[in-house]
């Protein structure tokens, strides 16, 4: 009885000390913004971004090697809060701000996300969690059909500038 006591106690501190010293993510609140960005590559890759806004808003802008200029449209507000809440199944405010590039010729993707009042920016996403890479494809579905084909704005897209910059 004189071993188990102190034993018991031992285990119950190392119990304490391991849990008090686990990390606490703090919870993410609401995600209300996602901006996908793929780079250019050495050769013609498209060079385009993707932001899509919690109220349903959609907004393409084509830089290079795609149709270029800012495009926008609304898919409305139940399917944009779909996609952010599928996007916030994973743990995006633990995500490192850059993952080392493995690959030089490889397009670049990039996000930005908006959640409660916190942006994380995530560069070279491709080198990342395999989930950055999913929903890279899950937006693309919004400007392509196929997953060579490059980004096309159909008749449902508005031209609101047709240079990328704005102007």
């Amino acid at each position: 009885m004189k071993k188990i006591v102190p034993g018991l106690l031992l285990v119950f501190t190392m119990i304490v000390s391991a849990c008090a010293m686990q990390r606490k993510v703090p919870p993410q609140g609401e995600l209300s913004f996602v901006q996908m960005w793929r780079t250019s590559c050495f050769g013609r890759c498209p060079n385009y971004k993707l932001e899509l806004y919690s109220d349903g808003l959609l907004r393409y802008t084509g830089i290079s090697f795609t149709d270029t200029g800012i495009y926008e449209k609304n898919i409305g507000a139940a399917k944009a809060q779909a996609m952010l809440e599928e996007f916030s199944r994973y743990p995006i405010d633990t995500l490192q701000a850059s993952y080392d590039v493995n690959i030089s010729d490889l397009p670049g993707l990039n996000y930005i996300f908006r959640y409660g009042d916190k942006t994380k920016e995530v560069r070279n996403a491709e080198f990342g969690p395999a989930f950055l890479k999913e929903m890279a494809t899950e937006m693309d579905r919004f400007v392509r059909s196929g997953p060579s084909e490059r980004p096309h704005m159909d008749g449902s897209w508005k031209l609101i500038s047709k240079d990328p910059k704005g102007d």
